[in-house]
């Protein structure tokens, strides 16, 4: 039978609000009774559940030492103990025995490799969801030391204010003191992308795909960006929920009834990775951070960070790394890239055809110099004529939004015109041969 709240006889003159000797009311008794029924309530809470905790780890060692149990010889003539053990425990526990034998394995996992963890959930400090959190974080480790010392780096700070929290900081741990394997094991889950249809009641099915993390988060992007230009996702004129205009999107998207879709290749929204400047260099292996997902791999958030068109911002912490300070952007956002490569689909380099998506951006006035990054100031650029530009003695220009005005070492002049809508044109002119003079450049 649950409690209910308590009832109190008070004297009526007790309830009015009297000032203390600080001006302010003092609380009224029945609400301190009250509060002091809560609290009662709160501390029988606390005592339960660490008192769960005890025997939960009790049970684990208890399940331990059953793993490990090895029969006299000559008693399993058969070599099905642990068989045997396994259905034993599912009758003690009232589980499948399926359940049973992985509730024996990760209590052997536990004690040989985690022991700083079993003590923790032992002492109150760690739950076994959270337990479990850490083991599964680990068990990709080969190292049964290393395995102890992701749980004491992690244990250190303690349970974190909520399991999704701590889960993030076994996954930083992991990555933090064993990055190499970290970005193996990131190229090894890459090959195991997949698309899938799994069946529903009612003519429904799901569609699930398993793809890198910053590829999935862009594609949820994308799908917000298309979704939120659709009029009946701010007026719902047409009375769909949110979450039915998304799903529609995604199918818009995928059959082709969306428009363009976005370069191929590049990803067409905003992802946000956050890399230490010493990962960024090559100079340590710290971890990368993915909004939206949590930490990854150095080399991954340095692949990101270092992808054509990707935007860099200064992110100025203190030393418990909160932010301080956002630095102006450097590097050009994706919508400037697409805008940049519709309006001169090619290489601005005379005569060059090579595709824009497949061209760096380059500010026509350099940043270093206060060239700003806007659209007006970037142009597509081929690897190749790239480092012609900065490190020949080749001059450009932009007059206007997407003129692009050369002069060669030996003073030759061309003028690169923004792609035609109209009529489909993205000329290349020799100025020197209409016999133009300086003055029209």
């Amino acid at each position: 039978m649950a409690a209910s709240a308590p009832s109190a006889v008070l004297d009526p003159t007790s309830l009015s609000s009297v000032s203390d000797a600080g001006g302010e009311e003092e609380m009224p008794a029945e609400h301190q009774v009250f509060e002091g029924w809560l609290k009662e309530r709160l501390d029988r809470l606390g005592v339960a559940v660490a008192g769960i905790a005890v025997a939960q780890a009790e049970a684990i060692r208890v399940q331990a030492e059953l793993a490990a149990a090895r029969p006299p010889a000559g008693y399993d003539r058969l070599d099905l103990f642990d068989s045997a053990v396994a259905g034993e425990v599912a009758g003690v526990m009232r589980i499948s025995t399926g359940s049973a034998e992985w509730h024996l394995d990760f209590a052997d996992q536990v004690c040989r490799r985690l022991p700083a963890g079993l003590g923790a959930l032992a002492a109150g400090v760690l739950d076994l969801p959270r337990l479990k959190a850490l083991e599964h974080a680990t068990a990709v480790l080969d190292d049964a030391d290393l395995a102890g010392r992701v749980a004491e780096h992690v244990l250190a700070k303690g349970p974190r204010a909520h399991r999704a929290a701590f889960t993030a900081a076994c996954r930083r741990a992991v990555i933090r003191l064993d990055p190499e394997g970290a970005a193996k094991r990131r190229e090894e889950r890459c090959r195991e992308r997949r698309v899938w249809v799994a069946p529903e009641e009612d003519g429904m099915a799901v569609l699930g795909a398993f793809l890198a993390a910053e590829d999935a988060l862009a594609c949820r992007a994308r799908i917000d960006e298309v979704a939120d230009r659709n009029p009946a996702g701010k007026e719902k004129a047409d009375g769909r929920s949110r979450d039915e205009i998304r799903a529609d999107t995604l199918v818009d998207l995928i059959m082709g009834r969306c428009g363009q879709p976005g370069p191929v290749g590049a990803l067409g929204a905003d992802v946000q990775v956050i890399v230490p400047i010493g990962t960024l260099l090559g100079l340590d292996g710290e971890p990368g951070e993915l909004a939206g997902y949590g930490p990854i791999p150095a080399a991954v958030a340095r692949e990101i960070a270092l992808r054509p068109g990707s935007t860099w911002r200064r992110m100025l912490t203190d030393p418990r790394g909160h932010l301080v300070e956002l630095g102006e952007r450097r590097y050009p956002s994706p919508a400037q890239r697409r805008h940049a490569q519709a309006r001169n689909p090619c290489c601005v380099f005379p005569h060059c055809t090579r595709r824009a998506w497949r061209c760096e951006l380059d500010h026509t006035r350099p940043y270093a110099s206060g060239g700003k990054t806007l659209v007006e100031n970037l142009g597509p650029l081929c690897k190749r004529h790239h480092r012609v530009r900065h490190h020949g003695r080749w001059r450009v220009t932009q007059p206007r939004p997407g003129v692009f005005r050369w002069t060669s070492p030996t003073g030759r002049r061309s003028e690169v015109r923004p792609h035609s809508y109209l009529d489909r044109d993205c000329a290349t002119v020799d100025r020197a041969d209409r016999g133009e003079s300086d003055r029209s450049w």
